[in-house]
This record gives structure tokens, sequence and C-alpha cells, in this order.
């Protein structure tokens, strides 16, 4: 009988196997990080357009950009659901933006690392506004820092979600909030990293779009006029502009 010797023994194969296994275990990691960085590129493409289309509103509605209010359900808006339950009557900054056509009609209103039953994910600036001007929108001239000024980018509170990705949990159970802001509550949340548990992306002013890991004074502010300004610290003599 005739052995093959061009043939693979069983070790040899076993070995082959082990090699093969080895090398998917150190390629996942690398294939995961390329992934997260994907996401994070994309999320931050998104931001700018939707920065991009808050200027665009602005310019048509007397340099003031899309006002905000309080719980607005994704998809209520121009329904017989309008108003009801937890909705509060009337468009989201988000819907005005669409209505205004200032954004485009494709889904850019979520971040691709938010679960999909998540519509919107992003915050718009609202702190600076009630704070200094008991306002619900902001003047673009009012803005004096656009370059460290925050106007937006990742909402990470879980106190904006519904279980089992966030928190909230009023009565209704509306599991999407159209007009995420930071008036009352820190929509940039550092305790909760969203792209790879390592950094949230971040929109300033001047449209420019970063991604941080922690709040830099000497890169960002929350004030209009004042640098270093982290979220809640406007006291009370900031008010008037200066």
């Amino acid at each position: 009988m005739q052995v093959n010797k061009n043939a693979f023994t069983l070790v040899e194969l076993l070995v082959v196997v082990s090699i093969i296994a080895l090398l998917i275990a150190m390629l996942l990691p690398s294939l995961t990080r390329a992934r997260h960085q994907a996401k994070a590129l994309k999320c931050a493409s998104q931001l700018s357009q939707v920065g991009m289309a808050c200027n665009l509103y602005a310019d048509e509605n007397c340099d003031c950009l899309p006002s905000w209010s309080n719980w607005h359900v994704w998809g209520y808006y121009r329904t017989p659901l309008d108003g009801s339950g937890d909705d509060e009557a009337g468009p989201a900054w988000t819907e005005r933006l669409r209505e205004n056509r200032s954004l485009p009609s494709i889904d850019i209103l979520r971040c691709p690392a938010y679960p999909k039953d998540v519509s919107v994910s992003y915050f718009t600036t609202a702190y600076a506004g009630l704070t200094r001007f008991n306002e619900h929108t902001l003047r673009r001239a009012a803005i004096r820092r656009s370059s460290d000024f925050i106007t937006g980018g990742d909402c990470t509170n879980p106190m904006f979600f519904h279980p089992p990705f966030g928190t909230h949990s009023d009565t209704g159970g509306s599991t999407n909030d159209a007009d995420m802001d930071n008036a009352t509550q820190r929509a940039l949340d550092w305790n909760e990293l969203i792209h790879n548990r390592r950094t949230n992306n971040v929109l300033f002013a001047d449209n420019h779009v970063a991604s941080y890991a922690n709040f830099l004074a000497a890169e960002m502010t929350h004030d209009v006029v004042n640098a270093g300004v982290d979220w809640g610290e406007i006291s009370p003599s900031d008010k008037s502009m200066d």
C-alpha cells in the first residue's frame, strides 16, 4: 500500500488550524477598533452637516439658531399624536431643520454608535441661551468664542434615553426625544463615552467637530463670552453681555 507523501498529517493540520485561530484572535481587536473609528468618523461627518443645517436655518430666521423646548417625541409632529401624552405640541429643533429644508432628508440625526431604536442622538446647546438671556434660542451674533463654544454633539446622558439603553422613565414610555438639549441637564456626559467607550464627539460654533474624553477648559466652553466655562458654571453676574 502506497502512502501519499503530499498529504497533511493530523498533527500538521492541527498546527495550521491553531495558527489560523491565533491570527484571527490577534486581528479581531484591530478590526473592532477600526469599526469603532469608522463609526466615530461617520458621526463627526453627520454632526458637521447638522451644524451647517443650523447655520442655514439661522440665515433665514433673524440669525437665530433653531429654538428648543421640552420633550418632543420623534415622529409625532404633524400627526394626531402631536401634543399628546409626554409630547409637547409643535416641532422639535431637529424637526424644524427638516421643515425648513436645511437638513438633508437622509437620516443623519442618529450616531451609528447608538442603538437603532434611537432616532435622535445629538443635542443642541440651550444652557447659555437660557441662563444668560432667558431665551429658548440663541443668536449667532452673541457667540464671541466660535472656535470653542459648544453648540452640540453626542448626547450621552442616560436620562435622555429610555431603557435598556438609558434611564429615562416617564409615564408614557416615549422612547425617542427629538429635542435633546443641555438647558437644564448635562447632555454631554463625560461619565458616558460612546465611541469605543473612550470619546464623545463635540460640535463647535465654527462648525468643526472634535473628539474628547473629558471637558478641556483650554479648548471648549459652554458660555458665549467667557472661556473655559463648564456646563452649569455660568453665574448670575454673567447674564449680561460683557
